[in-house]
């Protein structure tokens, strides 16, 4: 038979968890939290980090120095930009038609100019941004997640650019550039699709 210590101990260890989930370790790191995975609660951000870290790491290597450091500076600018023209500009449908462009470009493999890369990472980490603000609250609040919100995107698209230069770099194999065409191809066909649903007003099943 169970003891009644044995039950109290099995419903303290139910209830724990529950405990950890209601409150952060630091005061306000919750909204840290929620602005650095804003990124991935999208399907037309992750497309476009997906698109741009293939791109990154397809044509700068392992170590895409410059293009990462406009991505920072162009994130923080636009999400400064974003409290006063955000709502001014669709940017759901500029993040759709970008993405599209991205994905085609991944696959043509244009030979690009040195100065292209740093732009695109810049244009991306700005249309990002621009849809990526919180909703409005305290200032403290406001600047935490908008905090997360520029770590989240960074590093997304820091850590996978990386592993797609170090893929890239490793297996210079033709079946690795024919993977890589394969996966823009289908990024440009998914931005095209989202952005008919968008312009037709229909949401995307």
């Amino acid at each position: 038979m169970k003891t009644p210590q044995t039950i109290l101990a099995g419903i303290l260890l139910l209830i724990i968890p529950e405990w950890a989930s209601a409150h952060a370790p630091y005061p306000g790191i919750r909204g840290f939290y929620v602005g650095f995975l804003h990124p991935l609660t999208l399907p037309s951000h992750v497309l476009l980090i997906l698109a741009l870290c293939l791109l990154l790491g397809a044509r700068s290597g392992p170590r895409p120095m410059s293009a990462l450091v406009s991505l920072g500076l162009s994130t923080a600018a636009g999400l400064l930009l974003a409290f006063g023209i955000a709502t001014l500009l669709p940017t759901g449908l500029l993040i759709l038609i970008y993405t599209t462009l991205v994905g085609l470009l991944i696959v043509l493999e244009w030979r690009l100019p040195a100065w292209m890369l740093p732009a695109l990472a810049g244009l991306g980490g700005l249309l990002l941004a621009l849809e990526s603000i919180p909703d409005p609250g305290a200032f403290g609040d406001v600047a935490i997640t908008t905090l997360g919100a520029l770590a989240g995107i960074h590093y997304l698209v820091m850590y996978g650019t990386r592993l797609a230069g170090i893929a890239m770099t490793r297996w210079q194999a033709r079946w690795m550039q024919i993977g890589v065409r394969v996966a823009g191809s289908w990024i440009a066909a998914i931005g095209c699709l989202m952005l008919a649903f968008n312009l037709a007003g229909t949401p995307p099943v």
